[in-house]
Parts: structure tokens; C-alpha cells; sequence
């Protein structure tokens, strides 16, 4: 059960990050001026704004999260 809280814990963390940082981005998305960036509009203001460490941890919390919430959901409960 304390894997099944623990993973809920992170997937509920990383998707709050991913979301936010992804927030954060379209809203200065207008900001970006320079239409023709070999990233794209999005990926270029995500990398001005310093948010792709942001958006990596997201990520890797994420999938642990779901990780430790299968463990937990499969493994045998504890006597």
C-alpha cells in the first residue's frame, strides 16, 4: 500500500510540473518572435524560459510514479 501512496504521490507531482511548465510556456509564446527557429515556436520558448529541466524531472517523476503504482498494485501484500 506504501508503494501504491508513493506512486501516486510522484505521478500527481510530475504531472503538476509537466502541466505547469507547459503552462508557463504558451503563455510567453507570444513572446518568441522568431518564427523560423530550428526547435519550433514552443520547443524555442521552453528553451529560453529554462524550462526543459522542468519538464525532464516532470517526466521522470511521472513515469516512477506509475512504476511504483504498478509495483505496488502486483507485488504480494505483506503478512
Amino acid at each position: 500500500m506504501k508503494k501504491v501512496v508513493a506512486g501516486a504521490g510522484f505521478e500527481i507531482t510530475g504531472a503538476l510540473m509537466l502541466l505547469l511548465s507547459s503552462l508557463i510556456a504558451s503563455l510567453n509564446l507570444e513572446k518568441t518572435t522568431e518564427w523560423e527557429t530550428r526547435l519550433g515556436r514552443y520547443w524555442q520558448t521552453v528553451f529560453n524560459l529554462g524550462l526543459l529541466p522542468l519538464m525532464i524531472a516532470g517526466a521522470v517523476l511521472l513515469i516512477t510514479g506509475i512504476g511504483f503504482s504498478l509495483w505496488g498494485i502486483f507485488s504480494k501484500a505483506d503478512q
